[in-house]
C-alpha cells in the first residue's frame, strides 16, 4: 500500500468517525453552546485572558504582575461550568476525545507490535 493509498484509508475512517453518535453530540452541543449569548461572552473573555497571561509568560514578566487574571480565569471557569450548555459541550468534548484516543490507540497498537500471522489476510486460504 502507498501513502496514497494508506491517506485515502484515512480519510474513509474520518468518514466513519463523523458518523459516530459522540461526534454528532459534540456538534449539537457546540450549536447550543454557541446560541448561549452569556456562555459565548464569557468564552470570549476568557481566551482574552489566557492570551494575556500567555503573552505575559513570553516575556518573562514575573507572575506576581499578572496573578489576578489567573484568578480571573479561574472566576470564569467556575461561572462557565454552571451554563447547562457548556457542561454538555464539556461533556460531549471529553466523549469525543475518548473515542479518539480509542482509535489513536488502535493505530498505534498495530504500529508497535508485531503482527499475529496466524489471522493475517496473507496467510489466510479461505478466502
Amino acid at each position: 500500500m502507498n501513502r496514497n493509498e494508506l491517506l485515502a484509508r484515512a480519510a474513509e475512517l474520518a468518514d466513519l468517525l463523523v458518523q459516530a453518535p459522540e461526534i454528532a453530540r459534540y456538534r449539537q452541543a457546540e450549536a447550543a453552546m454557541n446560541r448561549n449569548p452569556a456562555a459565548v461572552s464569557k468564552i470570549r473573555r476568557l481566551r482574552e485572558l489566557q492570551e494575556q497571561v500567555g503573552e505575559f509568560m513570553a516575556r518573562g514578566v514575573p507572575e506576581v504582575h499578572y496573578r489576578h487574571l489567573g484568578q480571573e480565569i479561574e472566576s470564569l471557569f467556575a461561572e462557565l461550568e454552571k451554563i447547562p450548555e457548556v457542561r454538555e459541550f464539556m461533556d460531549a468534548q471529553s466523549a469525543v476525545n475518548d473515542l479518539l484516543q480509542d482509535v489513536t490507540g488502535c493505530l498505534a497498537k498495530a504500529v508497535t507490535e508485531p503482527p499475529d500471522l496466524t489471522d493475517s489476510p496473507r496467510t489466510r486460504t479461505d478466502d
